[in-house]
């Protein structure tokens, strides 16, 4: 991660933001000031990654996003390692590769960010979140903040951030058997989608 970019980055995308997407965050509190940490997020559209670093910028984040994204060599510029520090990962394989790479991120005492549902909801339609952050969390061992998006992002219109307490998966242990991992996603997807306006509690 090159940070004095990062820096940078954030700076000219917060006016932007700004204005046309304009944000009230809550739960700022609940991001962790040091040490490493899972941040888990709903994924509304590509620009996910950019404008929740904009808009928690207590902490510096690096992404896992799917390998697809670094062929583009501007988006690779921006996500790569001279970059944000994205991680990328090979969808629909064990890409143990970067598995690796992103507990060694946590392991390392930085933040590591999520998108669960492994792909877009370009209207915000809650839809299923996948196992592959939970066996990540079960082994980093590391608090799992969830954070809502409230998209999508039309122009002028709010698009705010809720974040948070630490999702509890004390009382499951260190156990990866699909029950334990199905358990955790749940309990990600329960605190994700409960922060959404109108959507039950499951």
């Amino acid at each position: 991660m090159n940070r004095d970019f990062y820096r940078r980055l954030r700076g000219v995308l917060r006016p932007f933001y700004n204005l046309f997407w304009p944000s009230t965050v809550t739960g700022l509190e609940n991001i962790p000031r040091e040490g490493g940490f899972i941040m888990c997020a709903n994924h509304v559209h590509w620009r996910d990654p950019l404008f929740l670093a904009v808009r928690m910028p207590v902490r510096y984040y690096v992404y896992l996003g799917k390998a697809e994204l670094y062929k583009n060599p501007i988006a690779a510029r921006i996500l790569g390692d001279k970059g944000l520090g994205g991680i990328p990962i090979n969808r629909g394989e064990a890409d143990i590769g970067a598995v690796r790479k992103a507990l060694a991120v946590v392991k390392e005492g930085h933040a590591l960010g999520i998108f669960p549902q492994g792909t877009r909801s370009r209207d915000n339609t809650p839809t299923p979140m996948l196992n592959g952050v939970s066996m990540i969390a079960v082994r980093a061992g590391a608090p799992i903040i969830p954070v809502y998006l409230d998209g999508p992002y039309r122009l002028f219109h709010h698009v705010d951030v809720r974040i948070g307490e630490p999702v509890d998966i004390a009382d499951l242990g260190r156990k990866y058997d699909a029950a334990t991992l199905t358990e955790v996603t749940h309990r990600i997807e329960k605190a994700i989608w409960g922060m959404r306006e109108g959507i039950a509690e499951a």
